[in-house]
């Protein structure tokens, strides 16, 4: 019966497209085949936090889960609207995000919009801070998110189906169903969002006008295993349609509606010393744009990207491996604002992972690029990782990274800059971590020297266009602190994060804007039996809003409680509970001039079969 209810999910799939925890490095399995082997192999020295699924399963949005518990700042036009990640003080083009091993920034403006990812979709959510373009490319400059579909070659079947309604009409539905083999693996999974997003202004009674939202999201991996080879297959489609709502001072009547598809087909050989790895992908975005949604009129770009990626994994013994990769990438962009115009990347990286002893470890990577039609930086890292003592524990990393110009930027018309050149930054970090047998704490400190920064500018006539011309110079410290303890039947854990950011543009001595100097979370949770409580807060410092540091945001302090319950009378586990966000109604704004909701409730029902 769960067989076929899988088929009926997958076909209906194929219809409709036409606690926190941190680790020094991620937990797998045997049975489980991660899709980016790059993030589990090659960073001893890199500051690694993965999202729990009892975390993620809280939230509605990336933004939400991310802002409540990553020390990640996040801008974001209103509720549901834009939102775009400032990660130790860079911006949202220096945020990779990497789909199963791939980066899916946007090549129209080298961004992603966290909004327009679907969080319950993903097997497993984790933040890599300091700088990855090495093993990920153009982007990974502040650090990098990664969404992965997990494949795991064991007898099993498991389906989840989340219904969640809350405040201003909003309505959610989750649903995922796997099944698996020693040999195959099949998972299916569908959400929906839909919104009117009408909260009213703590401060006054006007209303959120024009800020509803739709989101449509469905998602599949399929995955076989014979002998030595691993087939896989992993497919995504996301629709969404928003109006853009207004500010205090400015109403809104428009409206953006956008789609993404993702495809991959990867396959491997594992022969013990050697693993052989060919993947195949497709990448496609396009959005509409309407000034006015009682119109017809509308301005739209599109891009396509084709990636072949082959690696050859070969392990001299069982301290030493080594990865060589060659990635050959082609993007097709078109748009209202520029013509067809397109892109070839030929990548060569090389990867070595050692392990000089059971306490020591180091990494060194390297990368060229060819064929752009600019100056290609050599890019490399260095990481290592020492664990002095059982409780005590350095690690440290230094890189080179990139960003390379987006469409927008080279062939926008008008203003469009075919002479700029990649943004570069030269980085290090320093992290120390203690770990008890409850009780772990991580300090990191970190520079990055960026120059070559990209900048939309007038010219003498007042025309706009972009150059290469800030330095900026980014530091600042990371705490992260998590505790947990057990006893009989009661569970008590606590997670919190601080950040303190400095984003200085050389040129001009200012602290970039929407750049918060002090960001902290903290999340309290205790359970006994089936009964659990939860509190977050979040606190945000202010942020500068004007270059020269003269408008701002003000700090704000949010905080929010959830109580969940257990019911395990029936046949399968049914848990239902109440979140309430924002409960002392504070006022507050992420873009200057764009209050967020005030006090508003979530409900939800959640059946594991």
């Amino acid at each position: 019966m769960r067989q076929l209810y899988i088929v009926i999910s997958f076909l209906f799939y194929l219809s409709a497209t036409s606690l926190y925890a941190q680790l020094d490095t991620i937990q797998q399995l045997d049975a489980v085949i991660l899709s980016d082997s790059k993030l589990k192999d090659y960073s001893d020295g890199f500051k690694l936090e993965k999202l729990s699924d009892s975390l993620v399963q809280n939230y509605s949005s990336l933004t939400d889960v991310l802002r409540f518990n990553s020390a990640i700042y996040f801008k974001e036009n209103g509720y549901g609207m834009v939102s775009s990640p400032s990660f130790r003080g860079t911006n949202a083009s220096q945020t990779a995000v990497i789909w199963n091993g791939i980066p899916i920034n946007s090549n129209l403006n080298g961004q992603t919009d966290f909004n327009t990812i679907a969080l319950q979709s993903f097997d497993d959510i984790t933040i890599r801070s300091g700088g990855g373009s090495v093993q990920y490319g153009s982007g990974a400059i502040g650090g990098s998110i990664h969404l992965n579909d997990n494949v795991s070659f064991t007898k099993r079947e498991k389906t989840n189906l989340r219904l969640q309604y809350g405040s201003f009409s909003t309505v959610e539905g989750n649903f995922k169903t796997q099944f698996s083999t020693k040999n195959s693996f099949y998972s299916v999974g569908t959400s929906v969002v839909s919104s009117s997003n009408d909260y009213q202004d703590v401060n006054s009674s006007e209303k959120n006008n024009n800020g509803a939202f739709s989101r449509f999201n469905t998602n599949a991996t399929l995955g076989f295993k014979f002998k030595k080879h691993i087939i896989k297959w992993n497919t995504n489609y996301f629709y969404g349609d928003r109006n853009f709502s207004g500010s205090l001072t400015a109403p809104s009547n428009d409206n953006y509606k956008n789609a993404n598809t993702r495809n991959l087909l990867s396959w491997s050989l594992d022969s013990k010393q050697i693993i052989s790895s060919l993947k195949v992908a497709h990448l496609f975005e396009r959005y509409r744009y309407y000034a006015n949604k009682d119109t017809s009129d509308f301005t739209f770009g599109k891009s396509s990207s084709f990636i072949g990626d082959y690696s050859l994994e070969y392990r001299f013994s069982n301290a030493i491996k080594t990865t060589t990769i060659v990635n050959f990438t082609r993007i097709e962009g078109e748009g209202a604002s520029f013509s067809r115009d397109e892109r070839n990347t030929l990548s060569a990286v090389f990867l070595l992972n050692h392990q000089v002893t059971d306490n020591l470890s180091y990494g060194v990577n390297l990368r060229q690029e060819f064929l752009n039609d600019f100056e290609n930086p050599f890019l490399f890292s260095v990481d290592g990782k020492y664990q002095i003592n059982p409780w005590y524990a350095i690690k440290m990393n230094g890189s080179r990274n990139y960003r390379v110009p987006t469409f927008n930027d080279l062939y926008w018309n008008a203003g469009g800059n075919i002479d700029l050149q990649p943004e570069t930054s030269l980085q290090g970090e320093l992290g120390n971590v203690f770990s008890f047998k409850s009780f772990k704490i991580e300090i990191s400190a970190y520079y990055i020297n960026s120059k070559d920064l990209i900048q939309w500018r007038p010219d003498t006539s007042g025309a706009w266009s972009p150059i290469n011309v800030a330095k900026v110079i980014n530091y600042g410290a990371e705490t992260t602190v998590v505790y947990s303890r057990s006893f009989r039947k009661n569970k008590f854990s606590l997670s919190a994060n601080y950040a303190y950011t400095k984003a200085i543009n050389s040129e001009k001595k200012k602290q970039l804007i929407y750049v918060p100097f002090h960001k902290a979370t903290g999340v309290l949770s205790y359970s006994y039996s089936n009964l659990g409580v939860s509190f977050q807060s979040l606190y945000t410092g202010k942020v500068f809003t004007t270059s020269d540091n003269k408008g701002t945001v003000d700090s704000y302090t949010v905080s929010s409680i959830g109580v969940e319950y257990v019911l395990q009378t029936f046949e399968f586990p049914i848990t239902f509970g109440v979140k309430a966000n924002n409960i002392f109604n504070t006022y507050y704004e992420n873009v200057a001039s764009r209050p967020m909701p005030g006090i508003n409730i979530q409900t939800f029902l959640n059946f594991k079969f």
